[in-house]
């Protein structure tokens, strides 16, 4: 799909991050005007629209729809909602440097993400970068490792962090 097929279909409002029906699929008239897309949840909820049978998350029809191409790798939601499609939320992304900014994974300990308790009772903080893991340092206090790793996230992922 093109810039130009993608508008003939789809009116987005950036401000909103939302896609309106400008010409609906054939069996569905009764969606001109509507919202379009829904919620499809996975390991994270993301809006998506079908267009001929395909589904397309709604991030990157905002992308080529404002920017005329598709991104290159990934669309990353600044503010980490996947369901925020607002353009000022959205920004072209490397797979890497979308999975900088999130939020956190389950684990089995209660300590934030980046810090660990080590066998002698510090806290060790460290960071993964470029499939490697950087040992920031060992603290007396989970608030410290906390900081630290804090400043190593700004450090290293930079606008991602």
């Amino acid at each position: 799909m093109e810039q130009r097929e993608l508008k003939s279909r789809l009116l987005y409002a950036p401000r909103k991050g939302v896609f309106y029906w400008i010409k609906p699929p054939k069996a569905h008239a009764e969606l001109l005007g509507e919202k379009a897309g829904t919620i499809q949840n996975g390991d994270k909820p993301y809006n998506v629209i079908q267009i001929d049978g395909k589904k397309y998350r709604q991030g990157r029809l905002a992308f080529l729809y404002m920017e005329g191409r598709w991104p290159a790798e990934c669309i990353d939601h600044i503010n980490g909602n996947s369901l925020d499609d607002r353009w000022m939320n959205l920004r072209e992304a490397t797979v890497t440097q979308n999975a900088w900014n999130h939020k956190g994974r389950k684990k089995k300990s209660d300590l934030p993400m980046g810090v660990r308790l080590n066998s002698s009772g510090r806290f060790a903080a460290r960071i993964g970068l470029n499939g490697k893991q950087i040992q920031i340092g060992t603290f007396d206090t989970k608030q410290q490792a906390v900081q630290a790793y804090s400043n190593a996230r700004r450090k290293y992922y930079g606008q991602y962090a």
